[in-house]
């Protein structure tokens, strides 16, 4: 298509210059031949350049919709030179000298002097606006969009005229509303990290008070509504310690779990009638009953409840302490024996290099002065005295 393309012009330069003498001819052929293979790599060259250049945007919004129109116009003349190449030394329009070439070589300096102002202002703007567009990207990250359009959105504004006063050369400008910014940027932030966490705990919390939770467990719902707090405090001071944060949500989420239930409990004593309020007690006793006799086989019935728990509670930390202990000391253990091993093989390695040493020194004889080899056969006196005393090792540090 290109080749065809070449010829279409050139033939067309020939005839519009019948007229002139043959050497002409030749270098008006060369010359038009040359502008429409630059024009083709200009054109290859630019469109792999513009591909994703739309994170530019935010630089410069004019600059980079000057760009956009004129590599629109540029691409649409060199479609139309590839479909119609005789159009290339034609006049682009009535009102203008200039040819499709000439126009599609303007529209690309253009695209070429804007992409270059915007890569300047780039380079500028990351460094003097990099905590803001941190402060941007970590919003992204959390999606405050989704929780907050509106003040998102406001946020934004402001954020795109830092990149305004960066490219009207005010710098100064730049720096004092990126304060601005960074303030009301950390506030969003901490919203919508409240709005991740809490807020799903409020709600809850919520649908316990319509349960009648706080009327049933007033401590226990107060309980709750502390923590909430505590948990919003602990995100107003560090927003980004996500591990305090989850810990701070567990804590709330079991005060939740536990003014449901005992909510549930106190109705449950409440609905009771008289005559059952001696089964509740005693179903809440062979409770303990049962813990005790797992423990040590007691049966504590014969004290008061508040004396059952006590001494199910002392009796647990005993068993407990108990269970810590014989775990050390069998960690100890282990551990004594691991390093006893570890010195017998160390001794074993070091009384079979020394052997070697001495096989060796048997076996070379000396450089100065001759020696006589010795005939005998090697015996294996050395290596029963290395099986002996491996054996006799082995047997004292024998490990179970």
């Amino acid at each position: 298509m290109r080749k065809v393309a070449m010829l279409a012009v050139c033939a067309a330069l020939l005839s519009a210059c019948q007229s002139t003498s043959e050497p002409q001819s030749a270098t008006v052929e060369i010359n038009a031949e040359n502008a429409y293979q630059n024009s083709i790599q200009r054109h290859n060259s630019w469109q792999k350049k513009l591909q994703g250049i739309e994170f530019l945007e935010i630089y410069s919004p004019e600059k980079f919709a000057l760009v956009q129109s004129s590599w629109t116009k540029a691409d649409g003349i060199y479609k139309e030179l590839v479909n119609n190449p005789d159009l290339a030394l034609k006049s682009y329009s009535l009102f203008s000298s200039s040819t499709y070439l000439d126009r599609f070589n303007d529209e690309i300096t253009v695209v070429e002097t804007q992409m270059k102002a915007l890569e300047h202002l780039k380079e500028e703007a990351d460094e003097v606006l990099a905590p803001a567009m941190a402060q941007m990207q970590y919003l992204d990250s959390l999606d405050a969009k989704k929780y907050y359009r509106s003040e998102y959105t406001r946020i934004g504004r402001l954020y795109a005229r830092l990149f305004n006063y960066i490219d009207r050369d005010d710098v100064s400008q730049a720096r004092s509303k990126q304060d601005e910014y960074l303030e009301r940027a950390h506030s969003l932030e901490v919203k919508t990290v409240k709005k991740i966490y809490i807020a799903p705990l409020e709600t809850q919390l919520d649908q316990h008070r319509r349960n009648d939770v706080r009327y049933y467990a007033p401590r226990s719902y107060n309980r709750v509504e502390i923590r909430i707090e505590s948990g919003k405090a602990t995100i107003d001071a560090t927003p980004r310690d996500f591990t305090a944060i989850e810990v701070a949500v567990k804590e709330i989420e079991f005060e939740l779990a536990h003014a449901a239930h005992i909510a549930l409990e106190v109705n449950t004593m409440r609905d009771l009638s008289k005559d059952q309020h001696e089964d509740y007690i005693l179903e809440i006793e062979n409770k303990l009953l049962r813990i005790s006799k797992a423990l040590n086989d007691q049966d504590l019935r014969d004290q008061p409840i508040r004396t059952q728990a006590t001494w199910i509670t002392s009796n647990v930390k005993s068993a407990r302490l108990q269970y810590v202990a014989k775990t050390s000391l069998k960690t100890n253990e282990v551990s004594q024996r691991a390093t006893a091993l570890e010195a017998l093989v160390n001794q074993q390695q070091a009384e079979i290099e020394a052997l070697k040493l001495q096989l060796a020194d048997k076996v070379t004889p000396s450089l100065d002065v001759p020696v006589e080899l010795d005939t005998q056969p090697i015996t294996a006196s050395a290596d029963v005295d290395l099986q002996d005393n491996e054996s006799s090792d082995d047997s004292e540090f024998d490990i179970q």
